[in-house]
């Protein structure tokens, strides 16, 4: 989606510039918390997830995709943490693909900015090492994804809210 500029003439069709007409209202409305509605589809997903790594691929490349680095950051990430983490395959899947659907619905919803991935894959790596109750510190994300630790706060921050508000729904 192309964001109006300043001066642009506003999309609401008054032929008033858009600093004059609803830029102000717009920005109130992004300010305000979104609800979030799991689909009935997503909901029955985290419920059933793949048994192995090439139908975990199968199905990450079947999700919609707003934006390729969205699908690119998830094929390097999620096979890394699988392979990074000793733990029981069932569980790690289980996580990986709640993980997964998660990180879909955030872009999807929210379509997320960043420059370097290295914020939201640490942030996903936290969230996976935590689900799984495996202890790892934010200084050691930071040298495995070469990303600052207030980088990898503000992506987990970025996600934990989103989370809240699926959970709320």
């Amino acid at each position: 989606m192309n964001k109006i500029g300043r001066n642009d003439a506003c999309h609401c069709g008054s032929g008033k510039k858009y600093k004059r007409c609803c830029l102000e209202k717009d920005r109130e409305a992004e300010r305000q918390p979104h609800h979030i509605e799991p689909s009935p589809e997503e909901k029955q997903a985290m419920l059933n997830p793949p048994t192995n790594m090439a139908e975990f691929m199968a199905a990450l490349r079947e999700m919609k995709w707003d934006n390729d680095s969205y699908r690119e950051l998830a094929e390097e990430l999620f096979p890394q943490l699988y392979n990074d983490y000793e733990y029981n395959d069932h569980d790690k899947m289980l996580v990986l693909y709640n993980m997964l659907i998660i990180w879909n619905g955030f872009c999807l919803k929210e379509s997320p900015r960043f420059r370097k991935s290295g914020g939201f894959k640490a942030a996903l790596d936290q969230l996976f090492t935590r689900a799984l109750d495996i202890s790892v510190t934010q200084a050691d994300l930071s040298a495995k994804h070469d990303v600052a630790t207030t980088t990898i706060s503000k992506s987990f921050g970025q996600l934990n809210q989103f989370m809240e508000q699926m959970a709320a729904a």
